[in-house]
């Protein structure tokens, strides 16, 4: 299958859906993560990350996640590459600021798979420090991480004037933690890392990293 081809086709069938649900869609969404699975370094230096990373991220927004949550640890995969993407687009200087509340999107309903990839990828995380010397094992750090991204993103987002109220609640939600969400500066501490492991595994064309549970 050529992965553009199958991109595209994926696209239109989520352009004409109401809900991601229909058989057409969960092909081409089947089809999208066979290519990703069969060469993920095709998503290194990808000719249209725009539309690939908008298009993973929108899995984790419908139902196809919760009907097929062991295809390939579905949840996980999406995360890790649609995260990748948006990464790399913003290091680039080539993510559209329309584009900001997708990627805001993908951290909001990815809190959870951000959480558990910045402990199992990095060796000296608390967490794992604290498994090791029988002291409790405490996942709100991480999720507490996972949320300071998200906001912080947010606040970027509403500098860049491309806030919709779509987003507001998720906002209102985190804003009077801001302070202690923020402080352990998620971005540059945990996303950074993060992004930087995941590019590593992708240019390995290994995708086993997202076997966690």
């Amino acid at each position: 299958m050529n992965i553009h081809e199958v991109l595209n086709s994926c696209i239109s069938n989520m352009k004409a859906s109401d809900d991601f649900n229909d058989e057409a869609t969960v092909n081409s969404i089947k089809d999208l993560f066979s290519c990703v699975i069969e060469n993920p370094a095709a998503l290194i230096n990808f000719a249209n990350e725009e539309k690939m990373s908008i298009a993973l991220a929108s899995v984790l927004t419908c139902q196809f996640s919760l009907d097929y949550p062991t295809y390939i640890y579905v949840r996980n995969l999406v995360f890790a590459t649609s995260y990748y993407l948006f990464m790399h687009q913003l290091e680039t200087g080539s993510l559209y600021d329309k584009d900001w509340p997708a990627f805001i999107t993908l951290l909001h309903y990815g809190r959870n798979e951000f959480a558990k990839f910045i402990v199992d990828t990095n060796p000296f995380a608390l967490e794992k420090v604290n498994e090791i010397t029988g002291r409790p094992f405490d996942k709100q750090r991480s999720l507490n991480a996972a949320k300071g991204l998200e906001l912080n993103m947010m606040l970027t987002a509403k500098k860049k004037g491309r806030w919709e109220e779509e987003l507001t609640d998720w906002y209102d939600e985190l804003y009077d933690d801001r302070y202690e969400l923020l402080e352990s500066d998620p971005f540059r501490k945990e996303a950074i890392p993060l992004y930087q492991i995941i590019t590593n595994y992708l240019k390995e064309s290994d995708v086993t990293f997202v076997n966690i549970k």
